[in-house]
């Protein structure tokens, strides 16, 4: 089974087997199905990967997923985490910032734990917290 036409578009490539590739972007749908047909029906995987030309490491990836999760959709590129800068958070932040100028963000995330603002599950992250500085009118100037 050969697949000429992928629904992607990006930076395309050719792998050791001589298979196409879209960087960063799964297999599509029927191929992932096929692998795990091919692998039900008896077949292993190393022999999965050099019929379909796809690597040895995103067969086996393929299948342990199908075999944990019974499904073989990819899974989410990129997601990102939960918003955890709450309006409540975020006035905090500026308030920690107007109080002290010159306190770090490291110092900001360590308070927001100490006055229970913020547990360690819905922490923000430093890069979080200069971000929110960094995104403050500029009417309010920091030292």
């Amino acid at each position: 089974m050969q697949f000429s036409s992928f629904p992607f578009a990006g930076h395309t490539g050719i792998n050791q087997l001589g298979g196409i590739f879209v960087n960063g972007r799964p297999l599509p749908d029927h191929v992932r199905s096929y692998i795990v047909h091919l692998a039900l029906m008896g077949v292993r995987p190393c022999d999965i990967s050099r019929r379909l030309l796809v690597s040895h490491g995103c067969v086996s990836k393929i299948l342990s997923r199908y075999f944990e999760t019974g499904t073989v959709t990819p899974g989410s590129i990129g997601g990102s985490r939960p918003k955890v800068a709450t309006p409540l958070v975020v006035r905090k932040i500026l308030g920690y910032k107007l109080e002290k100028p010159g306190m770090f963000a490291w110092e900001i995330r360590q308070r927001l734990q100490a006055d229970r603002v913020c547990t360690a599950d819905n922490l923000p992250s430093v890069s979080s917290i200069n971000r929110i500085l960094r995104t403050l009118p500029t009417s309010v100037n920091f030292v």
